[in-house]
This record gives C-alpha cells, structure tokens and sequence, in this order.
C-alpha cells in the first residue's frame, strides 16, 4: 500500500503520543512496530528489498517466534536463561545497547546511596553507553561496506539481487539487507504497512479515547517517520522471515543500538551520503505534539577505494569485540577489573565513518 501523503498531512493535527502510566510499556495491549524485510522485485540499488512497517499489540507479536540464532545473540538482554524469550514480543521494547555486566557492577558499587547512584547514572552510565552506540553503528556500516565487497566477488551478490536469499549465509545476508536500507531514499515515505488502515496511527473518537490501547511508535507526523525503516533497524526491530519444518521463524537483521523509546522519543534518523562525520541537531517541535527532539545524521559514504582503506582493515574493525584484544571498548585494571575509562570509541583507521549519538 502507498499511503496517501496529502492525507497524511490533512490529519497529522491528530495525532499525538499516547500516555503510558508505569510499566503499561509491558502490557500486551500496547501497540509497537517492527519493519519485515523480503525480496524486492524491483533491480535498482537502494530498492533490492521490499520493507513492511508491521504495527501490532506487543501481545501479537509474542506469536512471531524468532529463531535460535536470534535468540542466542540476544541472551545479553536477558537477565537469566529462564528470562530467554521465543518471539518478538520477548524484547519490545527494545532496551537498546546493554553496557557490560562487569562495568555496571563496577560503575554501582553495592554499597552505593541512592544519591550516589544518580551520580554515577548521570556521570558514567549514560555518558558511556551513548559512546558505545557510537561505536556500534560505525561498527555496522563497517560490516555493511565488508561484505558487500565480499558478495561482488562471487554469485553471492546476484543470488541477494534476485531474491535467492536461502543461498547466502545469514551473516551476510543481514549485512546487505542492513546496505540497502541505509541506502534507501529518504525523501519517500514507506512504501508497506500492515494493517493497511492507517487509521491505527489516529486516535479514535473523542468519547473513546478513554478506551484507546497507548502506542509505542513513530507516528506519521514525527521527523522520525520518513527514516523509520533505518531506526527500526537500529533499535533490532527489524526482521526477515525464515521458514523451517513448515513453521515461520523471523530473524533480527541487526542487534539493538538505540532503544524504543530514543527512535520514538528522541532521534529521526537521517543519513548522509557525502560525509564521514555523525551528527546531532537539535529541533524544534510544538509543545504537546508528537516528534523526536533530535535529528541524528549518519554517515554513510560510498566505500573507498582499497588504497585508500584496506578491506581488511574494514573487517578487523567490523569484527572487533567490545572486550577483545583488537580495539576493545572496554578497559581493565592490571587485576581484570572493569574500569570507566574506555577505549575505541571511533575507528582506528581513516575513511571508516565516525557517529555520534
């Protein structure tokens, strides 16, 4: 479905975020977006993949079970095994990134007041994980630009081309799905939604709103809706579908960066083209409406030439472990202890793009 622009715009007065009392985030009620990724028949580049923006009761989407591999990258979200989710709506929302559990036992001591856990939140918590994003989504177009180099060689980029997607090894397929939607033209409005009345994005009559489910999304009218394939992948709420012994299974196209409420609160997500350098702007809004406060602009420039930077070199710093021996984040005392200094936050070779968030 193409959705109707001039419509959008004659009701975007209406639409405004729903209030969320404490925890009603978890309820099954409460309404959340995922973006469905599937073979496109189209041949262009940027418009290799079709993309549905799927809006459904966090409830629903406890059906959509997710496969072991998915499950099994995001046991860090979990905080035991019993806490193991089999479907999307285990992890909605998204927390985002997860700062190390040794760093968070080093940053709150267990004899810490309350007044000094405010400060240490404020100090090195939130200071570090916004640093740890940064390096994730450079991370990612790393990723993105290695293996696209890695499936021109081969017939691998023609069979991720003609929709032949069970032939390529899902690292790399999530990789070049990852490509495309940075690649994808932001000046458009998504082009799937599911459920196609859109009407699920409006609030309803006045005499029910008393009654209304609270949506946890990016709205129509928020600066966040024309980028919202690419923050949907960035909150790991991006998925493809893969069929096994007769059942659906989706898998997550990219782990969590941002979190649900930073794509729906906080960030539009723009990309540039021409640029190595992330940014941050801040915009105006209306008080009471319903918008990001920030335009977060990613880099994504083309892939320079192998003179220039090294394939390998792209590879060493997409692969890089946040606590490996090549570019680890984190930093340890002579002890192994965790310390709130960190390390490689950008990359460590030129023309690899730097972000900032």
């Amino acid at each position: 479905m193409i959705i109707n622009q001039q419509e959008l715009a004659s009701r975007t007065p209406l639409i405004k975020q729903d209030k969320m009392g404490s925890g009603q985030w978890y309820s099954p009620h409460t309404y959340y977006q995922i973006l469905s990724v599937t073979p496109s028949e189209k041949r262009t580049e940027g418009k290799y993949i079709k993309t549905t923006i799927v809006a459904k009761p966090k409830g629903e989407f406890d059906q959509y079970l997710i496969d072991p591999a998915t499950q099994e990258r995001l046991k860090p979200y979990c905080e035991s095994p019993e806490d193991l989710g089999n479907s999307i709506g285990s992890y909605l929302p998204s927390p985002g990134v997860v700062l190390a559990e040794g760093f968070v036992d080093a940053v709150f001591p267990s004899n810490s007041s309350q007044n000094q856990r405010i400060g240490e939140i404020n100090n090195f918590y939130e200071s570090t994980r916004n640093l740890l994003q940064s390096r994730k989504i450079s991370q990612l177009i790393a990723t993105t630009w290695y293996f696209y180099i890695e499936a021109r060689k081969t017939n691998i980029w023609n069979n991720f081309v003609y929709g032949k997607w069970d032939e390529i090894d899902a690292e790399m397929l999530n990789a070049l799905i990852a490509r495309e939607i940075f690649l994808a033209d932001q000046s458009s409005l998504p082009s799937d939604i599911d459920p196609e009345n859109i009407d699920i994005y409006y609030p309803l009559k006045d005499i029910d709103k008393a009654n209304a489910e609270p949506k946890f999304m990016i709205l129509p009218n928020s600066n966040a809706w024309q980028g919202i394939a690419l923050s949907l992948l960035m909150a790991g709420q991006a998925y493809r579908e893969i069929k096994k012994s007769a059942k659906t299974y989706y898998h997550q196209i990219s782990q969590p960066i941002l979190s649900t409420g930073e794509i729906v609160n906080r960030y539009g997500i723009v990309v540039e083209w021409h640029g190595y350098e992330g940014k941050i702007k801040e915009l105006r809004i209306t008080p009471g409406g319903s918008s990001t406060a920030f335009q977060a602009i990613i880099p994504y420039p083309p892939i320079p030439s192998e003179i220039n930077l090294p394939p390998e070199h792209i590879k060493k710093w997409a692969e890089a472990d946040d606590e490996g021996e090549d570019f680890p984040f984190y930093s340890k005392t002579e002890d192994g202890k965790y310390s709130i200094d960190v390390n490689y936050v950008t990359p460590p070779y030129p023309y690899l793009p730097l972000t900032s968030s």
